[in-house]
C-alpha cells in the first residue's frame, strides 16, 4: 500500500520478537522494562481461545507472526484464519502453524480496515496489539463489527496512550516516522460501542491492557 509505514516487527526486531513472546517470564521482564507494562494481559487474554466451541470459526487479525497460536492445540477442531497485511509475518504465522502442528489454521493478507471477509461470519474475532498500530483504529473495529456474527464477541489487547512517561516518549518518537499513536481509554470504549458492539470491557491496566466486546444477538459466548 502506497505510503505505508513499514512493520518493524518484519525485521529483525520481529525474529526477537518472536523469540521472547513464547517465553512469558521474558516477555513480562522486556515489557517492564522497556514499556512500563504489565504484559501478562497478553497470555490473559488469549483465553477465549481454548474455550471456544468445536467448529467456531475465528479470526486472528492481525495475526502477526502467529502469537495467539500458543492458546490453539492441534485437536481443536475451528476454523482458524489468521490475517495480516505484511507478506513476512504470514510466512512466520504459516511456519509456527506448521511446527505447532496447527493444521486448522489459515493464513490471508488482509488490511485491518478493509477485511476481506463476509458479514457475520466468525464467532471470535482477535486483535492483539494491533489497533494501536493505525491513524484510525474506529475503522479497524467497524469492520471487526461487520464480521462478527450475532453473539460473537471481540477479544484484544492495545497499548493506551496513559502508559508511563517513557512508553510516550517512545510513541511520540515513532510518530515522526510516521506511526499512529495509541488511543486514549474513553476513545477505544466510545469506537466499539458506536460500532454498535455491547458488553464493552476494557482491562485496569494503564499502558497497555485488554478489552472485549459483543455483538448483540444470538447465543452468548
Amino acid at each position: 500500500m502506497a505510503g505505508q509505514v513499514p512493520n518493524v516487527c518484519a525485521g529483525p526486531f520481529g525474529a526477537f520478537y518472536d523469540f521472547y513472546i513464547e517465553r512469558p517470564w521474558l516477555m513480562r521482564a522486556i515489557g517492564r522494562t522497556v514499556w512500563g507494562i504489565n504484559a501478562s494481559v497478553l497470555y490473559e487474554a488469549m483465553k477465549p481461545i481454548e474455550e471456544a466451541e468445536p467448529g467456531a470459526a475465528i479470526a486472528d487479525v492481525p495475526c502477526g507472526g502467529g502469537v495467539a497460536f500458543r492458546a490453539l492445540s492441534p485437536d481443536k477442531e475451528v476454523r482458524y484464519v489468521a490475517a495480516d497485511l505484511c507478506p513476512k509475518m504470514l510466512r512466520r504465522a504459516q511456519g509456527r502453524a506448521a511446527r505447532r502442528s496447527l493444521r486448522q489454521v489459515e493464513t490471508v493478507r488482509a488490511n485491518m480496515v478493509e477485511l476481506p471477509f463476509a458479514a457475520e461470519e466468525f464467532d471470535l474475532f482477535l486483535s492483539f496489539s494491533g489497533l494501536h498500530m493505525i491513524p484510525k483504529p474506529e475503522q479497524a473495529v467497524a469492520e471487526i463489527a461487520r464480521c462478527l456474527k450475532p453473539g460473537g464477541k471481540v477479544v484484544g489487547t492495545t497499548f493506551l496512550s496513559d502508559g508511563s512517561r517513557r512508553a510516550r516518549a517512545l510513541f511520540k518518537a515513532g510518530s515522526y516516522r510516521g506511526h499512529a499513536l495509541p488511543p486514549d481509554r474513553a476513545s477505544l470504549i466510545g469506537q466499539l460501542k458506536q460500532a454498535g458492539l455491547n458488553a464493552v470491557h476494557l482491562g485496569p491496566q494503564a499502558g497497555f491492557t485488554s478489552f472485549e466486546a459483543q455483538k448483540p444477538g444470538g447465543l452468548a459466548l
